[in-house]
């Protein structure tokens, strides 16, 4: 299972500390050699690695001898695909928070224009409710400018992902 799964071999000591520690039992190391072996020729193929690499996991360098270059390869282009999917998903998330935060100006903005021309507001309220106004107005188009910006590289960001996805496609490798 280890070598199924791409793990290193150190993940044997701590089965090898819980077998003991709970059954008394020690680990076959020959055993368990010749089993992670086993498990590696089935994790160590091209599509896996592709898989592993697309999903965000991490490679540990277990796939030795002539396939490794192979196999690097085809994690590094999943790798690709996972890193531009979640470059989409991080713009994604900045520009909803953006566009809550612009949300959020407008509404203390709606707010101090109501305090301001309510007759019971105070004149050093009022004072104050301007100077609110003037730095909502300086947030508000920082967001509204950061939100353009976002757009943008959203838009790249998904041209991007698009193209490398239908380069993988015309190789059929993966």
């Amino acid at each position: 299972e280890d070598g199924a799964a791409g793990l290193p071999v150190s993940a044997v000591s701590d089965r090898r500390a819980t077998c003991a520690r709970k059954a008394g039992v020690t680990v076959d190391m020959a055993e368990y050699t010749a089993g992670r072996a086993q498990g590696l020729d089935l994790y160590c193929q091209p599509a896996r690695a592709f898989a592993v690499g697309s999903k965000g996991q991490t490679y540990h360098g277990v796939c030795g001898g002539p396939g490794e270059a192979e196999f690097s390869a085809a994690y590094q282009a999943g790798r690709q695909l996972f890193d531009l999917e979640q470059q989409v998903a991080n713009i994604e998330d900045d520009l909803r928070q953006a566009r809550s935060d612009l949300r959020d100006v407008e509404q203390y903005i709606t707010d101090a224009e109501a305090g301001l021309i309510a007759p019971d507001t105070t004149v050093e309220a009022r004072v104050q409710l301007v100077a609110d106004l003037k730095t909502f107005s300086e947030d508000k188009g920082n967001i509204e400018t950061a939100i353009v910006a976002l757009n943008r590289d959203q838009v790249r960001a998904e041209r991007e992902l698009r193209e490398y996805r239908d380069s993988l496609a015309a190789s059929g490798q993966y």
